[in-house]
């Protein structure tokens, strides 16, 4: 506290006192207006009391009263839940069969029809079960049969023929079927020739520019294909038809029919080479090469040369090679 402030203080301190007025105290004392005393009769707990209690305190005590309801009906509902909970699991474990026959369910009803009924369907229900197990039972009996059928069928088709053929016969087959392939494909050169002749007295002795030229003479693309071309696709129409579906080679496309030596078609598999007379030479290209000479760019085959050794005997059904095939 500093000086100024204590010589305030003092200062005050030492203020005299004011002197009071005589008679204040009874003045004072007749103003103050005392509560009446009630009688003995009129005490707290009367009706108007409580009444006037109840109209001050009813907003408080009246959302209480509707929460403390609502606690109590809650409270009943859950208990009534747990008791369907447990009655409910006491049944399930009164319907499972202890020594694995079907129990019947008991139906907790006065009506005496309803649980007659209720048992009759369940004895109807009980007899297409035990229909529908012994139909599946001999189905499955089925099934086992086909199965044991069918593994005997995989075991005999496994097992190598009784009537198998010897490496000499299974040798000749496959001579007998590369025969027949190369007369095949012979024959699809004679067509392919007389073709090219049907077109060319059509349009000036010429010969067609390519093959779809003449698709009018020939009478299906799959001629166009050798028999034992087997990575080549046949083409099944005209409308599909590309080189990609022919073995054979054109060597005289757009050219003078007049030429009877030149080689017209080739197959590159066989060696057989088709001439613009619609002869066809049979293995010449391979067997005897030096029968086909080449003249200002074009292929020709020489009757009259000589082969350099004995040819081997031609296969049945093919030309001979000393000549050309009518």
């Amino acid at each position: 506290m500093s000086d100024l402030e204590q010589n305030i203080e003092d200062v005050l301190r030492a203020a005299p006192k004011p002197t009071p007025p005589a008679e204040l105290k009874e003045r004072l004392i007749a103003q103050v207006r005392l509560p009446a005393v009630q009688p003995a009769s009129q005490s707290p707990s009367s009706p108007p009391a409580i009444a006037g209690w109840l109209r001050r305190w009813w907003p408080v005590l009246a959302p209480g009263a509707v929460s403390l309801a609502c606690a109590v009906g809650l409270t009943l509902q859950q208990m009534e839940i747990r008791d369907l909970k447990q009655a409910l699991q006491d049944l399930s474990r009164d319907a499972v069969p202890k020594d694995g026959t079907l129990s019947v369910p008991t139906v907790r009803t006065n009506d005496a029809t309803a649980e007659t009924d209720a048992a009759d369907r369940t004895q109807q229900e009980i007899a297409r079960l035990r229909e529908l197990a012994t139909q599946l039972t001999s189905e499955v009996a089925q099934l086992e049969q086909l199965r044991a059928e069918n593994t005997k069928l995989r075991t005999q088709l496994a097992a190598p023929p009784a009537g198998a053929l010897t490496p000499e016969e299974t040798d000749a087959l496959a001579k007998a079927k590369e025969r027949a392939e190369a007369i095949a494909c012979i024959n699809n050169l004679k067509q392919m020739g007389l073709a090219v002749r049907v077109w060319a007295i059509d349009n000036a002795n010429m010969t067609p520019p390519d093959m779809l030229s003449m698709s009018n003479e020939l009478s299906t693309p799959k001629i166009l294909v050798c028999p034992a071309d087997k990575t080549r696709e046949v083409a099944y129409g005209w409308a599909s038809y590309s080189s990609a579906h022919c073995s054979y080679e054109y060597l005289a496309p757009s050219a003078s029919d007049e030429e009877p030596f030149r080689v017209l078609f080739r197959c590159p598999i066989h060696g057989h080479a088709g001439l613009c007379d619609g002869s066809v030479q049979g293995y010449v290209a391979k067997q005897h090469p030096e029968r086909l000479v080449q003249r200002d760019g074009k292929l020709y085959l020489d009757p009259s040369a000589q082969p350099s050794q004995a040819a081997p005997a031609a296969p049945p059904g093919n030309p001979p090679p000393g000549g050309p095939n009518p």
